[in-house]
């Protein structure tokens, strides 16, 4: 049997469902507020989304990986510049009525030096200063930035670079996180030297990238391991947010977040693959995503209008409302391709 036909065909959907879940603990960590030390729940929902990207593009053809490179870089295009504009649309408005947000493109182009656009967005994946609503499409622009790399070295016939990339990486990223208080305690170190496309997302998307082509051990074993230890480090985080956490610097450390991200995605890759049909129907593969950029804009309105105390079920609220608005546009492009066709055949 070759290994062609060893391989379960179709995509894997609990990956794609999985991500539904992760944005739900992204939801949740931008609602928390004073329950955030005990909740940090993004050391496993960012490098799992990068992980995932990796491994859905991996391919051991070498043609085929060039070819679908240009369709990666432009869907992440896509969704960088509808997360943008949407978050532009909205602080545009919100600055309208009370003031107390600004536009992206007033805040990129007018507020910073804009000389630095380029370096802060590319480098630091910063669209907008931090702390306004917006800031969170970090995570599209760092993928879009990926998405680059990617694409040159598809090109080129040079992805066994993951190999070395993701370590030198990984190292880079901990030295910045952590190494260098070891040399300058008070050194305040900017967020988005920890967390950006180069030094977190590059390696944490080149490791699923190379996951992909390993063969690791499958059956009902490895697979009850996989989920144990993916367990056990998610747990892990609890206890080492305390841990790092120093008067000096707030150290966001990533170690048991990536370890769990890892088994958990080979705890998937051992379950057999489901046929897609349904779902890319009726949510589509990129709902994740969608759900991802809308859902900081329904949190910042709920909190605004709605006081929850459970801050639970405002995280849960914010999610099944920027699903209902995804669900309701995409309904909505397939209705229209529906007329579009029964015209045609008319």
């Amino acid at each position: 049997m070759t290994v062609a036909q060893a391989k379960p065909s179709g995509r894997n959907i609990y990956l794609d469902l999985f991500k539904f879940f992760l944005c739900y603990m992204v939801i949740c960590i931008h609602l928390v507020q004073t329950a955030y030390p005990i909740y940090p729940l993004y050391r496993l929902s960012v490098p799992m989304f990068f992980l995932i990207s990796g491994y859905f593009l991996y391919t051991p053809d070498p043609d085929r990986a060039k070819s679908r490179a240009p369709g990666f870089v432009r869907r992440c295009a896509t969704y960088m510049a509808v997360g943008i504009a949407i978050h532009t649309v909205y602080e545009v408005i919100a600055y309208l009525v009370d003031g107390t947000s600004v536009g992206w493109l007033l805040t990129t182009l007018f507020y910073d030096d804009p000389a630095k656009f380029w370096f802060r967005f590319f480098f630091e994946n910063a669209p907008i200063p931090y702390y306004t609503v917006g800031a969170q499409t970090w995570f599209l622009i760092a993928l879009f930035t990926l998405s680059l790399v990617h694409y040159l070295l598809a090109k080129s016939g040079k992805l066994w670079w993951y190999k070395w990339m993701v370590p030198v990486c990984f190292v880079c990223y901990f030295f910045f996180t952590a190494g260098v208080y070891f040399f300058q305690p008070e050194t305040a170190v900017q967020m988005r030297y920890m967390r950006n496309a180069w030094f977190f997302g590059l390696p944490c998307f080149g490791l699923g990238y190379l996951i992909a082509g390993i063969r690791w051990p499958r059956g009902r074993l490895a697979q009850v391991i996989y989920g144990v230890l993916g367990v056990v480090f998610f747990g892990l985080q609890m206890v080492e947010d305390s841990l790092w956490r120093t008067p000096n610097c707030k150290i966001e450390m990533y170690i048991s977040g990536v370890m769990a991200a890892v088994c958990l995605l080979q705890f998937f890759l051992c379950i057999r693959r489901a046929e897609c049909s349904f779902y890319y129907k009726w949510i589509g593969k990129s709902a994740p995503f969608y759900v991802y950029i809308l859902h900081m804009v329904v949190a910042v309105t709920l909190s605004r209008f709605v006081v929850m105390e459970n801050l639970y079920l405002q995280s849960l609220a914010v999610f099944l409302i920027s699903f209902g608005i995804y669900e309701a546009v995409y309904l909505g492009q397939m209705g229209v391709k529906y007329l579009r066709a029964r015209k045609k055949t008319a």
